[in-house]
């Protein structure tokens, strides 16, 4: 045989051979967790507080990766979120960086494949991203003034010159909801609609918009005959001028969510960790990032098992699986 030829079979062989080890380092991973609950196989949750346990030794990476999940595109999020790179890179003294792709997919598959060290997920998304990214919430955003993370709630919007007055006005028309993900545009329909006489695909139809803004214009434009929403977009549209208050009734108002939050990756180095907790916490929107998300200015703490509690049975009473396979399925068919 050949030199060249050994060469080849011996990386053959190693590669090989590095796959059996990763298999069994996997295999191995999965004997000794004590508890994993919801989590993908890859992780762990032996301490029982619903997110992925920190590693033995945890990353620092030279340059931290920020992503963002609820824009549709990266100009939009570099304009809201430049305040906050900006300061972490001083507060940290380490590079900061926007993750170009935006949007739940890209932002959850960085995250799980360790390109993405923090990021910021909507209500519904948070719990994939916890469940098969890794993710660890630790951070909401509010307003100053209240002391505390800001919520919003499912709004049923109508338009006010319509016939609809209660929900149950709604049987046999068509209700907006906005993507199978979104906790206020879909899942919480799904649990809490049955109960006030909307079974959604029995007892009306449901269009999903892609997003809340669009369901909101498609009402006033008479798209749909309702939509469900989420009331901090309702409001931030209300102030941008896009729509007039007195176009729509809120015919139904659920009680209140966390909204969209900062997670960091579980298996940062703990120090890590808690400095960008830290830095979170220290910051002051300015002026012109307040008014872009809703006139709140600071973060404030958020724990996943206290704040994502309603929002857990609520996607648990709506029948959605918060897996990797499920979610997976989700991309696939918005694909087709």
């Amino acid at each position: 045989m050949s030199t060249t030829g050994f060469d080849r079979t011996s990386r053959v062989s190693q590669f090989v051979l590095s796959l059996c080890l990763a298999q069994a380092a996997l295999t191995a991973h999965a004997q000794i967790c004590p508890h994993r609950g919801d989590l993908d196989e890859t992780y762990c949750d032996a301490n029982r507080d619903l997110v992925a346990d920190s590693p033995a030794m945890g990353k620092t990476p030279d340059r931290l990766v920020l992503g963002v999940s609820s824009v549709e595109d990266a100009q939009t999020a570099m304009k809201t979120y430049s305040p906050l790179v900006d300061y972490l890179k001083g507060c940290l003294k380490k590079d900061v960086q926007l993750y170009p792709p935006v949007g739940e997919a890209n932002v959850l598959e960085g995250m799980r494949t360790g390109q993405v060290h923090v990021a910021q997920f909507a209500t519904g998304g948070t719990m994939y991203a916890v469940n098969f990214a890794g993710a660890v919430p630790f951070a909401g955003k509010g307003p100053a003034g209240t002391g505390k993370r800001d919520t919003y709630t499912l709004m049923l919007i109508v338009k006010t010159e319509s016939a609809y007055q209660k929900p149950i006005d709604l049987k046999g028309k068509q209700i907006a909801h906005t993507s199978v993900t979104s906790n206020s545009g879909n899942l919480a329909p799904r649990a809490l609609f049955p109960e006030l006489g909307l079974t959604p695909e029995k007892d009306y139809k449901v269009a999903f918009s892609g997003k809340h803004d669009k369901s909101i214009i498609g009402v006033q434009l008479g798209l749909y005959d309702a939509a469900a929403v989420a009331s901090d977009v309702f409001e931030r549209l209300v102030a941008k001028g896009d729509i007039k208050r007195h176009q729509f009734r809120v015919i139904y108002e659920s009680e209140e969510f966390p909204p969209d939050a900062f997670s960091h990756a579980h298996d940062l180095d703990p120090k890590l960790a808690s400095d960008i907790k830290r830095c979170f916490y220290d910051f002051h929107f300015p002026e012109l990032m307040s008014k872009q998300l809703e006139n709140n200015d600071r973060f404030f703490a958020v724990g996943y098992a206290k704040d994502w509690k309603l929002v857990r049975l609520i996607a648990k009473a709506s029948g959605v699986q918060m897996s990797k396979g499920a979610y997976q399925a989700i991309v696939a068919t918005k694909k087709k």
